[in-house]
């Protein structure tokens, strides 16, 4: 699973939790922190670093850089350009996340795209407008390769 940095703008507790484990019957009541950041060379349709949503053990504090593996992307009403489809992340190698790979395990984690998108407008202090669809792992990896390819086209580093 490729694996991609974000830099962290603003991190907040979230209603994205676990169901019971079902042997014991405990609940989880407490949601993972979600990190709302960007993913660093890239380029979106308005020509900003791609929007990113990740799920995290720990909070982690405004400007930090943690490695993550792309779920999927957050597909909301009304959006006008790529911009406001943020990816779907996960923090890479914590035994948390282990068995969260695409968008159809987020139904398990109550991490429909109606938890993302309350999450998000927390953080950004706006109106997160209503979700129509969370796009799957391949178009979140497709959306990061094309972003990196418009930032490589305009920075002229190019391989």
């Amino acid at each position: 699973m490729p694996r991609i940095t974000v830099d962290i703008d603003t991190t907040a507790s979230s209603t994205i939790r676990t169901s019971d484990d079902g042997a014991s019957g405990r609940l989880t009541a407490t949601g993972w922190p979600v990190g709302h950041g960007r993913i660093p060379d890239t380029l979106d349709a308005d020509g900003l670093p791609l929007d990113a949503l990740v799920l995290m053990p720990e909070p982690a504090l405004a400007g930090a850089t943690v490695p993550a593996w792309p779920l999927g992307v957050l597909h909301r009403a009304g959006a006008q350009s790529a911009s406001a489809a943020p990816v779907l992340l996960c923090v890479a190698e914590d035994p948390s996340f282990i068995d969260l790979v695409d968008t159809d395990d987020l139904p398990r984690w109550h991490a429909e795209g109606d938890a993302w998108a309350a999450v998000l407008a927390r953080l950004q202090r706006r109106t997160a407008g209503e979700v129509i669809d969370c796009g799957t792992r391949a178009e979140a990896e497709h959306l990061i390769s094309d972003a990196r390819h418009a930032y490589e086209r305009l920075t002229g580093c190019l391989e």
